[in-house]
């Protein structure tokens, strides 16, 4: 989808527009919420990605058609509202309960796939690291899209997610795990 098509998808959506929101959201929503997934780990709240994200679109619909015309990239700005739905909804768990209980995956038979390995480990970064790699991996955003999304600049973007690589190809150094994946998320910069 080009730039301009998806400003225009953002302004008709805002104008109550529905084939244009549904067109927006097929597009962005598998990876805001795999963003709003890793976001919400550190609480055990992946559960409510789904609802993080919708929120966050619901917000879309609510910003004035004025507003949206003045979006210049859509994909950062609709990752930044996600941030703020994800962040919102942890404060409001935190006042609700002190501490929630993360959620032990259900006994499989064998050994778990590489993929679950690799989610496992990506939620085992530090927050600030896996926030960058979900930005970058699943969100497909740049270091400098990245950094206007997070309000960092772009050089911490890119060490975070160069520590963050680092930190994965250490942990995932078993002989089953899905190493190939990460070596080439290192050379993907």
């Amino acid at each position: 989808m080009r730039a301009i098509d998806e400003r225009k998808l953002l302004v008709r959506t805002g104008r109550g527009h529905g084939n244009s929101a549904r067109l927006l959201w097929r597009f962005y929503a598998p990876r805001l919420i795999a963003y709003a997934r890793t976001l919400l780990a550190s609480q055990g709240a992946q559960a409510h990605a789904e609802d993080v994200v919708q929120i966050a679109m619901c917000k879309v619909l609510q910003t004035s058609p004025a507003r949206l015309r003045q979006v210049e990239a859509v994909g950062p700005w609709l990752y930044t509202i996600v941030r703020t739905s994800a962040l919102n909804h942890m404060r409001g768990e935190r006042r609700e309960m002190k501490r929630r209980t993360h959620a032990k995956p259900p006994n499989q038979m064998g050994p778990p796939s590489s993929y679950e390995t690799l989610r496992r480990a990506v939620e085992a970064l530090p927050s600030d690291e896996a926030e960058v790699v979900s930005l970058r991996h699943a969100g497909g955003l740049t270091f400098d899209q990245i950094a206007e999304v997070l309000a960092i600049p772009r050089s911490t973007a890119a060490s975070r997610h160069s520590r963050a690589l680092d930190r994965l190809r250490e942990a995932l150094t078993e002989p089953d795990a899905p190493l190939k994946f990460v070596e080439g998320v290192r050379h993907a910069r």
